[in-house]
């Protein structure tokens, strides 16, 4: 899997990014804010594999204008 890196201050660095794969399917989201224990809690259905990280809503709003961009042409 490749990683094409989309939206966030840092290319590859320790900060929140965005990163397409390149099958088009996916989107990794780098962060490493988790949820306080209690907030993580409210997710009982989550499977125990599964985690959450917390990342700016700005950022999302720059991927999706990013995406929105290229697929209008």
């Amino acid at each position: 899997m490749r990683l094409i890196h989309r939206a966030g201050s840092c290319d590859n660095g320790p900060c929140p990014n965005v990163f397409d794969t390149d099958d088009g399917d996916l989107v990794a989201i780098q962060g490493a804010e988790l949820l306080d224990p209690n907030a993580l809690a409210q997710l009982s259905q989550m499977p125990a594999h599964e985690t959450v990280v917390l990342v700016p809503r700005a950022l999302l709003i720059e991927y999706a204008r990013k995406v929105q961009t290229e697929v209008a042409g």
